[in-house]
């Protein structure tokens, strides 16, 4: 028999559903990533801060095998571009997951500074000092982007012999005047 004549199978997956090949019974289940069931938790498992060897341990059920064996093929499947693609694109879900916590997070704690400030501003029960009003009232301010800090640098851009020459000529001035 021809090995040009089999027929070849295509799997067309939908995003996150796991697609079971029809016909013979495959153990190779693949998600929506392309990546097998066991790809896909092992690249769980590295997103989520596991080492190569004891993410291929928990996806691979590989608790007998020797640690050599395991190690060389954890490497592997981490290498492998798709696995390492998944990784990426799982980090990268969790970046953007801590930035929004940390943007609400910095958001609350700006509101209860403000309404902190703005109180000892007001001062309405009047034991407030002045001193500290004004020092609400500064800081108010530069929360607020009303008061910046500006520094200045001026950047000459001058050669080596400019430079001598300068010096040459204070050391000159200096010499006479001692």
């Amino acid at each position: 028999m021809q090995e040009d004549n089999k027929p070849t199978l295509t799997l067309i997956t939908v995003e996150g559903e796991t697609v079971r090949p029809k016909g013979k019974r495959s153990s190779k289940l693949t998600t929506g990533t392309g990546l097998t069931e066991k790809q896909e938790a092992f690249a769980r498992g590295l997103a989520d801060g596991l080492t190569n060897a004891e993410s291929y341990r928990r996806s691979y059920g590989a608790e007998n095998m020797k640690p050599a064996t395991v190690h060389s093929e954890a490497c592997k499947q981490a290498q492998h571009p798709k696995v390492a693609a998944r990784v990426e694109a799982l980090l990268a879900e969790k970046r953007q997951r801590n930035s929004m916590d940390t943007d609400r997070r910095r958001e609350k704690n700006s509101d209860r500074v403000w309404r902190g400030v703005w109180r000892l501003c007001e001062n309405v029960e009047g034991n407030v000092p002045p001193a500290v009003q004004q020092s609400a009232l500064a800081l108010a301010a530069k929360m607020a982007g009303m008061l910046t800090d500006q520094v200045k640098i001026e950047n000459v851009g001058t050669d080596s012999s400019t430079i001598e020459r300068e010096l040459i000529e204070r050391l000159q001035r200096l010499s006479k005047s001692a």
